[in-house]
């Protein structure tokens, strides 16, 4: 019988995507920027469209992406960050937000019955559960953070795999990155990216915990 490891270096060459996995296992929370370069509005523009792919359940793609780029507006979010400098070395910050409440759900059903992926019907009586998932503050909290940190390592994939650096942070003053970015009462802030053209290196990985000490199978 092969080993696990074995099994996995097996695995490893036979990717119908190569390029995906090793984007995937080359990415770095990158914090070395090139300050007097900048992101120009096509690859911005290519960031987003690349974050909004991430899987969203019953597609309700409850997201949102400010972004930042005004050097003073930089300077505020920095204070916002608790003086995360690399921010503003990076020359573009993203605010990753998600809606607590079920605002798509109208156009996302109909989209679905002029797909042809669902009858009238169908459509009426799954969004009815979908908006369920919205039924308290809490579940719709946590339905706004799982899909939008989907949407934040979309976008993270989609920077380095364009040869930038990008970082995420969690590190920052949420109620103050609302209230300065003017966001709707129903969408709260849930993962600041800073992002921008690489200033090279980074230092190495740390360690990793192994696939056999996190891997559980059928229980923990």
């Amino acid at each position: 019988m092969q080993s696990r490891s074995e099994t996995r270096d097996r695995a490893d060459h036979d990717e119908t995507f190569e390029q995906a996995i090793t984007a995937l296992r080359t990415r770095r929370s990158g914090h070395n920027f090139a300050p007097d370069a900048a992101l120009d509005d096509a690859t911005l523009e290519s960031l987003i469209e690349d974050a909004t792919l991430a899987p969203s359940s019953y597609n309700l793609q409850p997201w949102e992406f400010v972004v930042v780029q005004d050097e003073e507006r930089l300077d505020t979010v920095v204070e916002l960050a608790f003086g995360q400098e690399h921010i503003r070395d990076a020359g573009t910050a993203v605010l990753v937000a998600g809606h607590t409440t079920p605002k798509t759900a109208d156009r996302v059903f109909e989209e679905w019955v002029d797909a042809g992926r669902m009858d009238e019907e169908s459509a009426a009586q799954t969004k009815e559960q979908s908006v369920g998932m919205y039924a308290d503050d809490r579940m719709g909290r946590d339905y706004a953070i799982r899909n939008a940190s989907l949407a934040a390592e979309n976008l993270l994939l989609s920077a380095h795999a364009r040869g930038l650096s990008a970082t995420p942070m969690i590190g920052f003053d949420a109620e103050g990155i609302a209230e300065f970015l003017e966001l709707p009462e129903d969408t709260v802030p849930v993962v600041l990216i800073a992002v921008g053209p690489s200033g090279g290196e980074e230092p190495d990985r740390l360690p990793r915990r192994g696939v056999d000490e996190v891997l559980h199978r059928e229980s923990f």
